[in-house]
């Protein structure tokens, strides 16, 4: 197939990915569920702020002497709001306000591909960008003012920064202070986004041997990360006092849901399994001796699993991802449903270790990740997308995989997931 006849289709796709977009704002969306209920949340959580000062909306984050604070997050994109988006005062408002914010994402990312894939065509970086629009969670985020997307919108302009870094443009301390600011601010919006200032820490210093620019970076991030401390040292957990003893924080631990993660995260590598599965296969021929040991881990961790259960309680039919959901409409029988569910988490850590290929950023995002789904229940797929699809992007996917095959499969596997959730929900 030409190039040219590939544009096209790419400018198509594109086109589809942004007014379904649109049209899904329009026509009140829900493809992830929850999208209400949590601005129900959301809106009461603003409203605080809005008819408060900040010291004492952040005081009721953990009193709750105004009303109770329903909310994981730290409190930056209530207050961000109150100061500066004038529309935060009308519910309706509101909506589209963050609705519009979210329709820059996608263009920032495609900036940011732009800028690390400098060789490749840009209707396929678009068309890898216009992906964001299809994500069931972002979408739903989007129309019902979910607070994921403020973090991933820091990620992707950190992001960057720390390209522009790494390339050894002029002014170092420039960029080092950017990507770091940006990097922190993920954090001060969703605290599962710590993971990225990490990754950037191992980034700058594999490519970083200048004393100055080390000593600037730490001092920087360590005045960076104070309001972060403050807020932890507060309210005592590293979420809000009202959500740590309602999800269970820290009493007690949840195997089970490692397996679950894994299982969302081998999802959104279908596509590239599907592509590279020739390379894959290589990879564990040569490395059968790692991946036997695996598996014997793997078959301990499922009988630990059997003989010590995961007790969810109010939890049992909420979050866990896509596996969850598929074993409840294959089977109706729990017994055949654990079935099902243990031999799927075997499937998925033994081909994630063998596409991860040793990657350290890939490998240290699934540790990172099974490490928050062990301590607080329960595990959501939101946790996951589209963070993750943004993360191959930057971290994973080398030059010549970031392919026409790899683009169109990708674009054809979230629009058949996009329609699954609405039908689902």
């Amino acid at each position: 197939m030409t190039q040219s006849r590939n544009n096209l289709i790419y400018v198509i796709l594109i086109i589809f990915s942004l007014s379904s977009f649109i049209y899904g704002f329009i026509a009140r969306e829900n493809s992830a569920g929850g999208g209400k209920t949590d601005f129900k949340n959301v809106w009461e959580n603003q409203k605080i702020f809005n008819e408060n000062s900040i010291a004492k909306s952040i005081r009721n984050t953990k009193t709750g002497e105004i009303r109770n604070s329903i909310n994981s997050y730290f409190p930056t994109s209530y207050i961000i709001n109150k100061v500066i988006n004038p529309f935060s005062k009308n519910k309706e408002s509101f909506l589209i306000s963050i609705f519009v914010l979210n329709l820059l994402l996608p263009i920032f990312f495609f900036i940011a591909l732009k800028n690390t894939f400098r060789k490749k065509n840009l209707y396929l970086l678009a068309c890898f960008s216009s992906i964001i629009y299809l994500s069931p969670y972002f979408r739903t985020s989007s129309y019902w003012a979910g607070l994921e997307n403020y973090g991933l919108l820091m990620f992707v302009i950190s992001y960057y920064f720390l390209n522009e870094y790494l390339q050894k443009k002029n002014n170092p301390k420039l960029y080092i202070f950017l990507f770091s600011l940006f990097s922190c601010l993920c954090v001060y919006f969703d605290q599962k986004l710590a993971l990225i200032p990490l990754i950037y820490l191992y980034f700058f210093f594999k490519n970083t041997d200048d004393t100055i620019n080390i000593i600037f970076y730490l001092i920087l991030n360590f005045i960076l990360s104070i309001p972060v401390f403050l807020i932890i040292f507060y309210w005592g957990s590293i979420i809000s006092p009202n959500d740590t003893v309602g999800r269970r924080f820290g009493s007690l631990l949840f195997f089970e849901q490692i397996g679950y993660s894994f299982s969302i995260m081998i999802f959104y590598l279908i596509p590239y399994l599907t592509i590279y599965y020739k390379k894959i296969y290589k990879f564990i021929i040569d490395n059968n001796k790692f991946f036997i040991i695996l598996f014997i881990i793997i078959c301990f961790y499922i009988f630990f699993l059997l003989l010590y259960p995961t007790n969810y309680t109010d939890w049992e039919h909420l979050g866990k991802g896509w596996l969850h959901k598929l074993s409840k409409i294959f089977f109706y029988d729990n017994f055949k449903q654990k079935i099902f569910i243990y031999l799927i988490f075997i499937m998925s850590i033994m081909t994630f270790f063998a596409v991860a290929q040793k990657r350290v950023a890939l490998t240290f995002f699934s540790l990172f990740f099974t490490l928050i789904s062990v301590l607080i229940l329960p595990i959501f797929q939101e946790y996951f997308d589209p963070l993750i699809c943004i993360f191959l992007m930057f971290f994973f996917y080398k030059k010549d995989e970031v392919s026409n095959s790899l683009a169109k499969l990708q674009y054809m596997f979230a629009l058949a997931f996009l329609a699954f959730a609405n039908f689902y929900y």
